[in-house]
């Protein structure tokens, strides 16, 4: 008997659907790893916007810096930027709105510069508590000063070695590490100094800190997907807490509804700011399902649970999923628990 039922998310975003990726059959040869690379291709990588991209056009767009500054300057092109010291960097953005196991969780290598470098050259007046991003698709959002002066916190205008594609926010985009992606926007054609603001999604009742909670995924196997009893299948993933808990510790997955616990591999990592990747060679037993027809394999059902442990201690929760964006009530906190798949031993 299971210790419980856990509480099944469909794959749905404030995006809309998300369908799922049906993969071949792994063989013992050639283990399938899901996600396959530490970096996500551009094309892969997920988008969500509040509407459709803005298109700009580099040549003409500028970026304003008003509010609660020392010294007024000309709005900031695109060359200004490329030519101040630049900074490249690993990150991984989750959506807020992602329920658990889902898809909208991508790493990137981006290239830009931090904003406390612009920030210096305008000068930030002692009342300045905040900044606020304007976007040209009319998303506004504020992250506070400190968070704003971080090294880390980046104006980012290329992807993985190429420039931002216009989906993920042509030409400049913030990245602010700890945060889900309501507080990475896109399309800046604003920064604003202000002592307070109450953001887009903040006038809805969302989370107005967002910061990452501790997540793990399970790529492999998908759901529903049938594996063969007596062979060696490699369950694959990623886990990620944006160094909201020092990074990733490791990685342990569960096939008895969690009575016992076994370490996987971490085979891919970068700073805590990004995922690491993981694996486990499971030796899948024999099974012992009873079909009534000689013809019909043996089916018997699996769940197979995931969780990360972070290097300050702190253990993923078996049950504590937050009430989604596009639930009544719903916050958009991000949402927690344990990511379990269906799977089945099938023997032949």
């Amino acid at each position: 008997m299971k210790r419980r039922t856990f509480i099944k998310l469909s794959a749905m975003s404030t995006a809309g659907m998300v369908l799922p990726i049906q993969l071949e059959a792994q063989t013992e040869k050639a283990p399938l790893l899901k996600p396959s690379t530490l970096i996500t291709p551009n094309a892969d990588f997920y988008i969500l916007q509040i509407g459709d991209p803005a298109v700009l056009d580099a040549a003409t767009w500028r970026m304003a810096l008003t509010g609660l500054i020392e010294k007024p300057m000309p709005p900031v092109r695109l060359a200004d930027l490329t030519a101040m010291e630049s900074v490249t960097a690993m990150r991984t953005l989750k959506c807020i709105g992602d329920p658990i196991g889902t898809e909208q969780m991508s790493n990137a290598m981006w290239k830009g510069v931090r904003l406390r470098d612009l920030l210096q050259k305008t000068g930030v007046k002692a009342e300045a508590k905040v900044v606020v991003f304007r976007c040209a698709d009319g998303y506004h959002t504020a992250i506070p000063m400190e968070d704003a002066m971080r090294e880390e916190t980046l104006l980012v205008y290329e992807m993985n070695g190429e420039p931002l594609p216009t989906e993920h926010g042509f030409p400049i985009r913030l990245l602010n590490p700890g945060h889900y992606g309501t507080k990475n926007p896109k399309w800046i054609v604003n920064i604003q100094l202000a002592a307070a603001h109450e953001s887009y999604w903040e006038k809805r009742g969302w989370d107005p800190v967002a910061n990452v909670k501790l997540a793990t995924v399970i790529g492999t196997p998908s759901e529903g997907e049938e594996i063969r009893a007596g062979t060696t299948y490699t369950v694959s993933g990623a886990a990620f807490d944006a160094g909201n808990h020092g990074g990733i510790k490791k990685v342990e997955v569960s096939v008895d509804y969690g009575q016992t616990w076994t370490e996987a591999e971490i085979w891919a990592k970068d700073t805590p700011l990004a995922w690491v990747l993981w694996k486990w060679n499971w030796q899948v037993p024999q099974g012992t399902a009873i079909s009534n027809s000689q013809t019909t394999p043996k089916r018997e059902p699996v769940e197979i649970y995931a969780r990360a442990t972070a290097n300050n201690g702190v253990v993923q929760d078996e049950i504590g999923i937050e009430a989604e964006p596009q639930e009544p009530g719903g916050r958009g906190v991000g949402a927690t628990g344990y990511h379990t798949i269906d799977a089945a031993i099938v023997a032949l």
